[in-house]
């Protein structure tokens, strides 16, 4: 009994100081509730701020990239009201008989962020603007040439000779000039234009910047190659229809290096961009950006290949790049709106504007003495043997 009564005690002590204990623990209890609350509470807040500030930057890169192309478009519209004022302008007679079709590669990833930025800057002088993608783009003028399984980088020689062949198709008769250039390349239409004056259309000739590999002349396609209408026929009509003049699509080659193979294997005539004009020798078209070249450091922020290369000695520094230079490579949209500030707004107030005269015209038997090429020359035509690029 006396067990019984003590056990009794025991287990009410017991109880007693639980309740205590629980009692004494309440407040750590409440607060840690509170701080798991807090916690809870501040994740979230700062989850939906993230997400709302990459809200806000989405919103805001669309809407710049809308307000600086209606701004510049309606500042282009100004320029050319500007021009039409006075109808006997240089500009005006070279637009009118130098009819050049630009062909720009890009993708629909790129529709908005790079190939929309051309069309609002550069791409307004070309005289007719073609985007050559996997996917139609009414607005931005993007047509499918390809389907978005094969619109790879590895697969560029094929998107490219299909869209050289779309083109062929539907406005090889109305134009003098076909441009190839790529989504980042900014193009001084003007110079261009200028710059080809001197050539008869009718000959098989086409422009760039040189480089050389494994034998093989042939112009980069970051900077930009331009071709002659007869040029452009030839290796669309003769070219594309003949692997022994063409490496085929089917294997992954660079499409500059085929391309400049097919048009030599046709009887077109490389000619590098520093001789494009007969007054000069200085670099017109650039397969890097423009501060590259003027880096007298000639330390490359794209590799050094350019310099492995190009078959002749690059110029660097202040004195790298002639005064009618044509392409860039690599730019940025907001270094395209620079270049456009820069060359169709800005003015020196006192600094003299020179009157250009138009180069002399060059015919085809002065453009063989100047430019030999025996691959070139030949009749029949003598096939370069294409392999590989490592």
């Amino acid at each position: 009994m006396n067990r019984l009564l003590e056990l009794q005690r025991v287990c009410a002590t017991a109880n007693k100081d639980a309740k205590s204990t629980e009692k004494s623990l309440l407040p750590f209890r409440k607060q840690l509730q509170f701080l798991y609350g807090y916690v809870l509470g501040f994740l979230m807040a700062l989850t939906t701020l993230l997400c709302y500030d990459r809200f806000l930057l989405q919103t805001a890169q669309l809407r710049q990239h809308s307000t600086a192309t209606e701004n510049w478009q309606t500042g282009y519209q100004t320029a050319l009201q500007q021009l039409k004022s006075d109808a006997n302008t240089l500009q005006q007679q070279l637009a009118a008989e130098v009819r050049v079709l630009c062909m720009v590669l890009t993708t629909p990833a790129q529709h908005e962020t790079r190939a929309a930025h051309v069309k609002a800057t550069w791409g307004k002088r070309c005289t007719r603007l073609i985007f050559l993608s996997s996917a139609a783009d009414v607005e931005l003028g993007a047509v499918p040439v390809v389907d978005s399984a094969t619109d790879k980088y590895e697969l560029l020689w094929h998107k490219v000779q299909q869209g050289f062949r779309y083109v062929y198709a539907r406005y090889y008769a109305d134009y003098d000039w076909f441009l190839k250039a790529d989504d980042d390349t900014y193009v001084i239409m003007e110079n261009l234009r200028y710059s080809l004056y001197a050539y008869d259309p009718e000959t098989p000739v086409f422009f760039g910047y040189e480089l050389l590999q494994l034998n093989v002349t042939y112009m980069s396609g970051g900077a930009g190659y331009v071709l002659s209408k007869e040029a452009f026929s030839r290796v669309v009509t003769t070219g594309f229809n003949n692997e022994t003049l063409c490496p085929p699509t089917k294997y992954a080659l660079p499409e500059d290096y085929c391309m400049s193979i097919c048009l030599q294997n046709v009887g077109a005539l490389p000619v590098d961009g520093r001789f494009i004009r007969s007054s000069e020798n200085k670099q017109t078209f650039f397969p890097l950006q423009l501060t590259d070249f003027m880096d007298s450091n000639e330390t490359l922020s794209s590799g050094d290949w350019i310099d492995r290369l190009t078959p002749y000695t690059v110029d660097w520094g202040l004195n790298c790049c002639s005064n009618y230079s044509i392409s860039f490579h690599y730019t940025d949209p907001a270094i395209m709106y620079l270049y456009e500030f820069f060359i169709y707004h800005l003015r020196a107030v006192g600094l003299p504007q020179p009157r250009d005269p138009l180069p002399d015209k060059i015919d085809y038997a002065e453009l063989l003495s100047r430019f030999s090429n025996e691959r070139n020359t030949t009749d029949p035509w003598m096939p370069i043997k294409w392999v590989q690029v490592p």
